[in-house]
């Protein structure tokens, strides 16, 4: 019986870590999951985040990001890694993030908004490049960067969100 449970055991972790891998044969969609709760005066508390946050991929993979919050917009936004918030101070003080914003929505949030940002080529490959993610919704985009790149990427809204893309 022990023998039973250790092997059960066993597999159950094997399976774990196959399904946790990000290699570029088993993921390619990211979920956007998490909550935010507010208490006045008591707690702010959120675990928004990319899951998985890390993720490898061959260049010409297309990334899905599916959201589970109903609720709260989001952007795949690709920024240098030296502008990616490492405190609270930056997360509630980031001008990249700011900058994204005011290029998703040049006329204010009451407007439309730009739902793809291009600043290389075509697909996720260059600092610059967004995504907007509806509540709920999924968006999809082809990484075009090339081999040997590693691409940081945040939510401009939720800045502690992060992840990264190392494309091969």
């Amino acid at each position: 019986m022990r023998r039973f449970l250790a092997l059960a055991s066993l597999l159950a972790l094997v399976g774990a870590v196959m399904v946790g891998s990000t290699s570029a044969s088993s993921s390619r969609t990211v979920r956007v999951t998490g909550t935010e709760q507010f208490v006045p005066n008591a707690k702010i508390m959120a675990t928004l985040r990319f899951a998985p946050g890390p993720l490898t991929v061959t260049s010409g993979v297309t990334v899905t990001w599916a959201s589970d919050t109903l609720t709260e917009p989001h952007t795949i936004s690709v920024v240098a890694a030296g502008d990616v918030p490492t405190s609270i101070d930056q997360i509630f003080n980031c001008p990249v993030c700011n900058a994204i914003l005011a290029a998703h929505f040049p006329n204010g949030f009451n407007n439309p908004p730009v739902p793809v940002l291009n600043a290389g080529g075509a697909g996720l490959d260059a600092v610059g490049d967004s995504l907007l993610l509806a509540p709920g919704g999924s968006v999809s985009d082809t990484i075009t960067a090339a081999p040997g790149s590693k691409l940081h990427y945040l939510c401009a809204i939720h800045p502690w969100m992060q992840g990264t893309i190392t494309v091969h």
